[in-house]
């Protein structure tokens, strides 16, 4: 008696064990399904931009300065100056090398407010961005 149940407790360990390493069968006693495969993982962001300068709802006469931290492993970066009013690019830089920029003399700010934001990128591709902050020129 005792050995039938020992086999009985084995065999019932083996199916339990074949459930989770994904042998086994369904519940129409056929073959389980095989597990889809996995997708491939998304690209992590390698960080973050924040914008330091100028701060968000800033107001100013003259703004033309323009600051952000680093990002690592970053090759470059574009910052995107937006007039909100017809939500048109005012200035879009080709991709700097630094983490400050300063408005060209050719582009100039109408007394409106704008927004700014900066894209951090490697061989081209974008690898992290930053929030969108607003300031506003005075007349």
């Amino acid at each position: 008696m005792m050995r039938r149940s020992m086999f009985a407790i084995a065999g019932v360990v083996g199916v339990v064990g074949l459930a989770a390493c994904g042998g086994g069968t369904d519940a129409n006693n056929g073959p389980a399904p095989a597990a889809a495969p996995a997708a491939p993982a998304a690209p992590k962001p390698a960080g973050v931009v924040t914008l330091v300068e100028p701060v968000e709802g800033a107001m100013g006469g003259h703004i033309d300065t323009f600051r952000w931290s680093p990002v690592a492993g970053a090759d470059g970066y574009v910052i995107k100056i937006v007039a909100v009013t017809g939500n048109r690019t005012v200035w879009e830089s080709a991709p700097l090398a630094t983490t400050e920029a300063q408005l060209p003399t050719t582009v100039a700010l109408e007394p409106e407010v704008h927004t700014w934001s900066v894209s951090a990128r490697k061989g081209g591709d974008v690898i992290a961005t930053s929030s969108t902050q607003k300031f506003t020129i005075t007349p």
